[in-house]
């Protein structure tokens, strides 16, 4: 009992050892990851298609939201698609059988790293890799499918205003022309002089009359601005789409690889070597105890 109480410091060094060991050996035969960066800024429009304000200094949240479109099957599908990823990883990653795209977004994910530079409009998109040019070929297609995931939005934004503002004045004309029937028939029942008197006495004096003839004219008004804003967006149709995103600095392939740490690795390889032999010496079959040299 005594000898085992004896031997636990001896034990418990030689699994330390051979942790680190393990670790250093783990970290000196790792293959190299390389880190590319691409930078983008981010300008959103400073008003949608209904003249409402927008951005990131009305969004407190602009950040993660546009962190999580980035991550989007939405984009990556598309960096998929471009790069022919589920067929070019087929050996890395398949073992010889083209991966399907859900598996594709996945691997893409674990690689991917999203970093916004403090107090600026800044976003940095990092893909590590064990081939530097796979890593600055990832982060600039994904960059790039960002940036296309917008000018497609914003396209789709000017179509779907212009076809509601489209409907919205269609309909306008069926009740402008109802409006202006009725505003007939009570000229008539009412007797109002032609040419009409000015608006003062015709509000005295035919106060319906007037009323409805302001809703009318406010009607008119609203069709008239409604449809300058249809030509407005026939204009934007055909010009190209634009986008918030800008690529300021593409990716360049890396030259030194970010990890493993060889020197760390070399290290515990040394430490965890030692120790291990020390831990074994003192622990001998004799049951002895035996005193470690260093």
């Amino acid at each position: 009992m005594n000898f085992r109480l004896k031997s636990f410091p001896a034990l418990a060094l030689l699994l330390a050892g051979v942790a680190l060991f393990g670790a250093g050996l783990w970290l000196l035969l790792s293959p190299a990851q390389y880190l590319a960066t691409a930078r983008i800024k981010i300008q959103p429009d400073s008003e949608d298609v209904n003249g409402n304000e927008q951005g990131m200094a009305y969004d407190p949240y602009f950040l993660q939201t546009y962190f999580e479109i980035i991550q989007s099957q939405l984009v990556l599908s598309n960096v998929i698609a471009t790069l022919n990823l589920n067929t070019q990883w087929a050996d890395k990653f398949g073992g010889g059988t083209p991966l399907k795209t859900l598996e594709s977004v996945r691997i893409i994910k674990n690689h991917l790293r999203l970093a916004p530079v403090r107090n600026t409009k800044f976003i940095l998109i990092s893909y590590q890799s064990d081939d530097p040019n796979e890593a600055a070929t990832m982060a600039n297609a994904i960059g790039k499918a960002f940036k296309d995931f917008w000018i497609a939005a914003r396209r789709q934004t000017i179509t779907n205003g212009r076809q509601i503002f489209t409907e919205q004045f269609q309909k306008e004309v069926t009740v402008i022309k109802t409006m202006q029937e009725q505003l007939e028939q009570m000229r008539t029942q009412l007797n109002v002089p032609a040419p009409e008197p000015p608006d003062e006495l015709l509000k005295s004096n035919f106060p319906a009359f007037f009323q409805t003839k302001q809703e009318l004219q406010a009607r008119l008004d609203l069709h008239q601005l409604r449809g300058a804003k249809i030509e407005a967006l026939k204009i934007d149709s055909s010009r190209p789409a634009s986008s918030p995103v800008q690529i300021i600095d593409p990716a360049e392939p890396p030259k030194s690889p970010v990890s493993p740490n060889r020197l760390l690795g070399a290290a515990l390889f040394a430490i965890g070597l030692a120790s291990s032999i020390c831990g074994a010496v003192r622990l001998k079959p004799s049951g002895r105890l035996a005193p470690c040299r260093e």
